[in-house]
């Protein structure tokens, strides 16, 4: 539980990063931020609410798998091809993200805002990621009956 506790603190820490750069782009990233009408960040609180709903979402999302595969309304391989889907997902955007940074109006946008907007996909790969790590094994109900491995044993050396 305390690692969870620690890397929820990191993955924050990392929110409040990724806002900073958003928000200092340079002067012709502030033009294309009017242009192209990113109202949601052109201050910092505007970036630091968008980027944490989006991760919150994450979350939320990452979390629930968990604890569905925990409460074994899901089985651990279920979850296990969501979250890959969710990190698969994660990694098209991030592709898509890099695509788009080279193309000529969005590569003069300042090297922080281009950092930026690469962070935020990897903050989202990290989060789907940690739960693919961390997904509860299932119990089993029953464990097996020594007496059926004393007869398996049996058997064999018979």
């Amino acid at each position: 539980m305390k690692s969870r506790i620690n890397f929820y603190l990191f993955i924050a820490a990392m929110v409040v990063l990724d806002s900073v750069l958003l928000r200092s782009p340079n002067l012709l990233g502030k033009i294309g931020l009017i242009i192209y009408k990113y109202h949601y960040l052109r201050t910092f609180p505007k970036a630091l609410l968008t980027v944490s709903l989006v991760v919150s979402g994450a979350v939320i999302l990452a979390e629930g798998v968990r604890f569905m595969v925990k409460q074994e309304i899901l089985k651990r391989i279920t979850g296990k091809v969501i979250l890959v889907f969710f990190m698969l997902a994660v990694a098209g955007i991030l592709a898509k993200t890099a695509i788009d940074f080279t193309a000529w109006s969005y590569s003069h946008t300042g090297l922080r805002f281009r950092i930026g907007a690469h962070l935020l996909p990897v903050i989202l790969m990290l989060v789907f990621a940690y739960a693919f790590i961390t997904l509860p094994k299932t119990t089993l109900l029953f464990p097996p009956s020594p007496s059926n491995e004393e007869e398996a044993n049996k058997t064999i050396i018979s």
